[in-house]
């Protein structure tokens, strides 16, 4: 995943600039360098910062940022939340822009890969959840967004994976049903006396 966290070369909007090197420290730390101990020292400073900038607030970057630090933290349904929420808000952005004369601009911010790319994130937060299926889920809609706009599909590793994971579970929950422990009998008898 350390290939999807990249500096795109913009540059930092005035008030931002505290912000965007934190952001580029921590991802450094966190994805890049693997180093845990570095980004949990950043991440207080970087949350403060984002609440510290008006103009981060509810921005876009403001909700990859919390959707890290939760993932940092071992919190993946709030990172899973935010990650959401991000993805939500590019999509909200390219619906005003395309096809308008800020369209270059937008995108050379937010393009079709970082939705795709979110979405890949965003599958892994919730397979780290647990919910496999769900993940899968996401992992297809992100391949069909890619189709639809031609651009790449770079999760293709990551769903074949989860794929092969969830098929010995689906076949043991089979087999479960298949020989339940107490009869089907049983169960409508105890479900008469029940009620």
């Amino acid at each position: 995943m350390a290939s999807r966290v990249q500096r795109n070369g913009r540059t930092p909007r005035a008030g931002d600039d505290g912000v965007e090197a934190l952001y580029h420290e921590f991802l450094d730390a966190f994805y890049r360098n693997g180093n845990r101990e570095r980004a949990l020292a950043l991440a207080p400073r970087l949350e403060a910062a984002v609440l510290a900038a008006p103009a981060a607030g509810e921005s876009i970057r403001a909700e990859e940022i919390r959707s890290l630090i939760a993932e940092l933290n071992g919190d993946f349904v709030a990172a899973a939340r935010s990650r959401e929420a991000e993805i939500r808000k590019i999509l909200e952005l390219h619906t005003l822009a395309v096809n308008t004369p800020n369209w270059p601009a937008v995108s050379r911010q937010y393009d079709f890969t970082d939705v795709s790319d979110r979405l890949d994130l965003l599958a892994v937060l919730y397979d780290r959840q647990g919910d496999t299926d769900w993940a899968v889920a996401v992992l297809h809609e992100s391949r069909r967004y890619c189709e639809a706009h031609g651009v790449p599909f770079d999760g293709a590793d990551i769903l074949n994976e989860l794929e092969r994971a969830r098929r010995p579970a689906k076949r043991a929950a089979g087999a479960r049903k298949r020989s339940p422990a107490i009869p089907a009998a049983k169960r409508a008898t105890a479900r008469r006396t029940k009620t």
